[in-house]
Parts: structure tokens; sequence; C-alpha cells
């Protein structure tokens, strides 16, 4: 079901857009005999041939074979799917006929070689695609639905059924994107044909869209991350908007939580930069979702590897191939003839997004084919590492391209051995034991090495085959382990004493495990996980100067950021500090008990009665209570102006750099006490309201004796379902509507900010 028009908001100057609906931002695809290609040929000031051979319009736009393409404007303005209102191919075409790419910068040809000499195709892996659906019986897309097939699975959120099959008249997209990601049939292959895809439909027959489909889209993913035979992994959100900033706080009000969760489901999501460059001041910055800190952002290159004209750019964003990209197509685009065979090129950022998305899989296929359990920061290192810097000659900005083969290393699928290898005459070799020495340093290579520190009985590591003891009582100064460079892991595990962890990514400070004892200086280390073992443990993490994230539980937590993840398992004290930079985001979790959230600008803890966990720094914070428990929460305003909104589901307080949501729990009290102009919004639990006004405080108290309560806040504002009411200070049980609710311009400037102020319960009901 549709959400019902609440009020409406500027997107641009001359756009009105419902919150929370996407709107279709491009002309659809040019291709004959159908509805879409004629909707294009239109808007390009050109006529549709309606026989079953392509014909040609005008210059601006001809239908000619998929190898030989053209191109047209973008009018894009608000969402939209980001290829360009391009090129139509012949219907049949030849398959196989060499488009027109570089070999050496193309995605899909990196892929083809690397499936035919190493055997990397994605296989064991699932890649959610987020589009207008799948033509699931196209040749190249396994010609059917469900387990066994290519496609094994999926929903129509845009009609609420099973069957998110790429429908006519306004549908391509989906399958276009779909087939460079996994596609393979005689003559044509996308990049991870091993995979398989689930396909979220979120663009209607029309090709409209809301933002919530969407969202819903997200949540699903990370539902059934793990329910088909192959995990998803990956996502490709070939869709963005350009927005308001009112409208961008509504999107991401939705979607960055999910955004963030995914990324801790070891999930990486591409998204399409956007089509809209046109070379002038301004114009170049990213669209939404691709700006997301939890998205991997996707721009063009053409052929001679410079960036597209019309592709939106950031210094530091990856670009693959984006125009002239042949791909798979529905078999209505060119008119039905009962033959799910179609093929077409296009250009846009959307052709280029599925490239990368598809490109990550086979680095993770390789990562785990050489015995690791890559998170998704290790991938995205490994390509990070493995491309080659460009600078835009337009903006000066830089830009990047993979180098697959340098990405996936040496491993050869079909040569992989899961024993202890061979030797040079074949025969196996397995590491042979040793008698423990003891050291006071142990110093490791520059290759990957996983090591276990052991303090349940003294000190004692292990490394591969062999084991070492260490003799804290010989140590004259700390005792070091230094594994150098490579992909190293630690893992610790703690006795039922006292220990304390310090650990910090790469050399942006000294990480230690010390007790009163001793200390242990910790070195070269991207993946780390320390079991307190019962003790009265206590773990300090810090940032990187990226975008990191942080989930923690009670006694629990994982820090993550590009090219490290530490993990604390069974410690009852966590601090976790972000200050290094980037835009970092924590999510905290309530215990079966009674917790206790406080929230200041910068530092958020909750406390259980035997767990706290602290997020410092943090731009965006998001508290939990689902546990069970009495939890109640008391938020503190900043400097600047904040607005508190408390809600039975949510309370969120935002200000500047500043964003903290706090959902389930029962109790809420926020505190403005520190500056700035604040407002409170207080939303009231259907009939039984019990509310309490004075000067400097507003108050509702529920049935159950949960409350809350706004103190210090220049403007108070109390709703009942979802529409302001006028409270008499000290009023209590009663809600009188004053005469001002009369005046429709009054009223409707009052609703608007009622709208306004309650979008975290967009998507809601």
């Amino acid at each position: 079901m549709k959400r019902p028009v609440r009020t409406k908001l500027r997107i641009n100057d001359d756009l009105e857009a419902i919150p929370g609906k996407i709107e279709p931002c491009e002309a659809r695809l040019a291709l004959s005999a159908s509805l879409a290609g004629e909707l294009l040929l239109e808007a390009l000031g050109g006529n549709v041939d309606m026989d079953n051979q392509p014909s040609a319009a005008d210059d601006m736009a001809t239908c000619v074979p998929a190898s030989i393409p053209a191109s047209a404007g973008d009018n894009s303005i608000a969402f939209s799917t980001q290829s360009q209102s391009s090129v139509a191919s012949a219907d049949s075409i030849a398959l196989g006929a060499s488009p027109a790419t570089d070999p050496a910068s193309s995605l899909l040809d990196q892929a083809a070689d690397l499936q035919a000499s190493r055997g990397l195709s994605g296989a064991g892996q699932t890649v959610a695609v987020i589009d207008s659906g799948v033509a699931w019986d196209h040749v190249a897309l396994g010609g059917g639905y469900g387990p066994g097939y290519r496609v094994v699975g999926g929903w129509d959120f845009a009609e609420n059924d099973s069957n998110p099959y790429d429908d006519g008249p306004a549908g391509f997209h989906g399958t276009h994107v779909s087939g460079l990601l996994a596609g393979s049939t005689d003559g044509f292959t996308g990049v991870a044909p091993g995979a398989d895809i689930v396909a979220l439909r979120v663009f209607d027959d029309t090709g409209s869209s809301e933002l919530e489909w969407i969202e819903s889209a997200l949540q699903w993913v990370h539902e059934n991350q793990d329910t088909f035979e192959s995990p998803i992994t990956t996502i490709n959100l070939s869709v963005g908007a350009a927005l308001s900033d009112a409208n961008r706080s509504i999107a991401m009000g939705m979607l960055e939580d999910e955004f963030a969760l995914l990324r801790q489901d070891g999930i990486l999501v591409f998204a399409a930069s956007g089509n809209f460059f046109d070379g002038g001041e301004g114009s170049e910055g990213v669209l939404y979702p691709a700006s997301s800190p939890s998205v991997i952002p996707v721009s063009s290159v053409d052929s001679d590897g410079d960036l597209s004209d019309f592709a939106q750019r950031e210094s530091g964003i990856f670009a693959a191939q984006g125009r002239s990209v042949l791909s798979s197509v529905p078999d209505h685009v060119f008119g039905w003839d009962g033959k799910v065979d179609d093929f077409a090129s296009l250009d846009g950022t959307s052709m280029a997004s599925p490239q990368a998305a598809g490109a990550s899989m086979l680095v993770r296929e390789a990562m785990i084919a050489e015995g690791l359990t890559p998170t998704a920061n290790d991938v995205l290192t490994r390509m990070q590492n493995a491309s080659v810097e460009h600078t835009d000659a337009v903006t000066g900005q830089t830009y990047r391209t993979l180098n697959l083969a340098a990405a996936v290393g040496n491993v050869n699928i079909t040569d992989v051995d899961p024993g202890g290898g061979t030797d040079g005459e074949g025969e196996s070799q397995t590491p042979e034991s040793t008698t423990p020495l003891t050291i006071d340093r142990f110093d490791g290579s520059n290759e990957h090495e996983e090591i276990e520190l052991d303090l349940r009985d003294g000190i004692t590591l292990r490394v591969g085959g062999a084991t070492y003891r260490i003799d804290p009582t010989n140590a004259t100064s700390d005792i070091v382990i230094d594994v150098g460079g490579g992909n190293d892991s630690l893992s610790i595990l703690g006795s039922s004493a006292a220990e304390r962890l310090i650990m910090h990514p790469g050399a942006m400070g000294t990480s230690t495990l010390s007790t009163n004892d001793f200390t242990i200086q910790l070195r070269g280390f991207e993946d780390v996980t320390f079991n307190g073992g019962g003790g009265p443990d206590r773990a300090s993490l810090f940032d990187s100067a990226g975008s990191d994230t942080l989930q923690s539980h009670p006694g629990e937590a994982t820090l993550e950021g590009i090219g490290f993840q530490f993990n604390v398992i069974g410690v009852p004290s966590v601090f976790v500090h972000a200050t290094a930079g980037g835009n970092d985001t924590a999510f905290l979790h309530d215990s079966a008990g009674d917790d206790s959230l406080s929230v200041r600008p910068q530092f958020t803890s909750l406390r259980s009665d035997d767990s706290f966990q602290l997020a410092y720094g943090f731009e965006r914070v998001y508290a939990y209570a689902t546990s069970g428990g009495n939890d109640s929460a008391e938020m503190y305003d900043s400097l600047g102006d904040d607005t508190m909104s408390v809600s039975s589901g949510r309370s969120i307080i935002t200000g500047p750099g500043y964003h903290v949501s706090a959902s389930g729990f029962e109790s809420t009290v926020g505190h403005a006490t520190a500056g700035g102009n604040d407002v409170a919004n207080i939303y009231a639990d259907g009939e039984g309201s019990n509310w309490e006004t004075a000067p400097d405080r507003i108050q509702w108290t529920g049935q159950d004796g949960a409350v809350r309560i706004a103190r210090g806040f220049e403007r108070n504002e109390a709703f009942e379902n979802f529409q302001p009411i006028e409270l008499i200070p000290l009023s209590t049980g009663q809600s009188p509507i004053a005469d001002w609710m009369d005046d429709p311009k009054i009223r409707a400037a009052r609703d608007s900010e009622a709208a306004r102020s309650v979008f975290a319960a967009l998507g809601d009901e």
C-alpha cells in the first residue's frame, strides 16, 4: 500500500515531491516498437518506426546495432535509475560484436580473462539487484526463477508479491544491470557469471518508485542474507537522487541505519554516482545514496579512461566503463517475439556500478580461496590497494580504476589445495610440531599470519604450527609482537584476571594488552579478537581517519573500518573513541535488564547492571532497547540549535554534527541547558494521555508510568495522533484545542511543521 499523502516538500524550484516518494528522473530507454522507446524518442525530437526492424530517429538518437552505440542528453531532475537516456540496439543482435571499450580498462574484459585463466566467477555468492526487477527468463540470466536457476529468489516491493519481473512498459534497467553483474550466454558474459542473483523490484510498471520500497528492500537483504544456498555478499543500487537539504534528511533518516547495518553484515553496497555533471561549479558531487558513508559510489569512464562527461565525481571514487555498455534487456523492449534473448547498449553510471560490484565478488572469492575470512572492509581495502589513481582534467579531482588481476593476486581456483600444500615433488607436507621456545619478542613476516595469544595459563603464542612461551619475569621492557606487513589476524584468549586492551588501527597509536604484571605491544595487526575470559576486563578501541562503524552489545563490541576490524567478547567495559576523522556511526544495544542511556554531543553511554558501553566522538549514534527490562534515556543538547523528537518507538536529538536515535526506551528525558534555540516535540500514544506543562518543562505520562519529558527547551510542541495540540500550563488529563486550530493558514503551517518533525516515523505505518 502506498503511504497516504501528508504534505509536500520542495525538491527543486519547479518540482514538488511527496515525502518518501521517488520521482522518475529521466526519459526511459530509447527502443523501437515499445512504449519505452516511443517515450524517449519523443523526448529527443525523433519518431518511432513501429515496424519490427529498428529505424533511425534523427542525429540525436539513432537505433543502431549495439556495437555502434549512439547517445543522448539527460534531463534528469530527481530520484531515478542512473542510466543515460541513450541508445537502442537492433532486435536479435549479433552476439560477440566488439563493444566500443578499451580492453585494458574494461572490467568485463578483465573478468573474462580471470575466469578463463584462474577459474574466478563469483561462485558461492549471491548479489541483490535493487532496481526495476529482472527478466529472469532471459537466456543470459538462466531462463528461470527460483532454486536451481541463476535468479534464485526475490520480492516485488512495488506490487507486494513474489514475482519481481522486469515488466513493461517502462522496465528494462534491472535486467541490464543483472546481465552486467552475472549474465552468461554464448558470446556474452557478465563480470561474475558464477554468482546467483536475487531480484528486488522497487520500480513499478510505469517506472515510478517510493523511498520506503528501497528501505524495505534493504531490510529484506539483512533478514535474508543466509536464506539462499549462497549468502548475499553484495548489493547493486543503480538509483540516485538530487536532493534538497530537507529531503536529504528524510532519505538519510530512512536509509542510513539500513546501510550501516548491511556493512556490519559484511555486505558491500555499490551505487551509481549520477549522470548530472555539466562541468559547472557544484555539479560534480555524487547523488544520494551513493554519497552515504556506508555505500561505495561508482562513476563512469569512457573507453579512453577519462571520466565520462555526464558522470558525477568526487576525489578517490571508483570508476568503471559506463559508455556504450552492452547487456541484456527484456523481450518487451523491442516488441515481443517470444524469444527472450535481446541485448542493448546503454550509457550511465548505472552501467559502471554493477561492474564494480561484480569485481568485488571476484576479489572476495579470491580472498576466501587464500584461506581468509574477509570482511566487507577487507574486500574494499584489497580493491583500493589494487587500483590505479587518475586525475580528472576537468575538476582536478582523483578517481580510481581497478586492476582486477592485481586485486585477486595469484589465486587459481582450479589449483586450490585445502590441505597442507605440496613440495616441489608433489608430495604433501604438514607443519612440524615443535617444543615450545621461550621468547620475549616475536617478529613476523610480510605475509598473512594468524596468531593466537593465550593468557589462560601463563602466556603462550601460537603461530601456524609453532608454539612459543613468553616469560614476562625476564622482560626488562614491554614485550613486542610485530607481524610487519600483510593482512594479519590476532586472537587473544584472556584469563580470569583483569586485562586491558588498547587498539589503534595501523600506525595511528600504540596498541597494547596489559595486566598488573606485564604489557605487550601489538604491532601490524589488521584483525584482532579479544575474548576476555571472565575477568573484570576493559577494552579501549580507537577509530581510523576514515568512516568507521561500531556495533556494541553488553560485553561485546566490533569496531570496523577500511583495513581493520577489532572485536571484543566477554569484556564488561568497552570504551570506543571516534576522534581521528571520517563520518563514524555507532550502534548500541541493551541488555535483558534495566539499562540507562545517556546522550550528549560526541558522548553516548549505555549502562546495565554488569556492563558499560561508551561511544565517544561518533557523528551518528543509534541506541536500541529491545532485549527487555525497563529502560530509560537521558538526552542533552549541544551549544547550537537542537531538535528533540520523542515518540513511543523512537527518540531522536539532532544538532550541528550530532545525531542520536534511541529506539524502544520506555522513558525519555531531554535537557536543553547548553545554549542555542532548541525545540522539543513529544508525541503521545493514542488515548489516555496525561500531559503536564510548566514554563520550563513539558511532560507526558503513560498509563504504565512511562514518561517523556523535555526540560529547558525554548519551544515545546505536543502531538496526539501526529496532530499538534495546545496545552494549558499545569494542565493534566485533557488536551483543549485552541481557537487557532480553526484558522486554516495557521493550522496548515503547524501541520507542515508536524510532518517535518515526524520524519522518523515515515515507513512505520
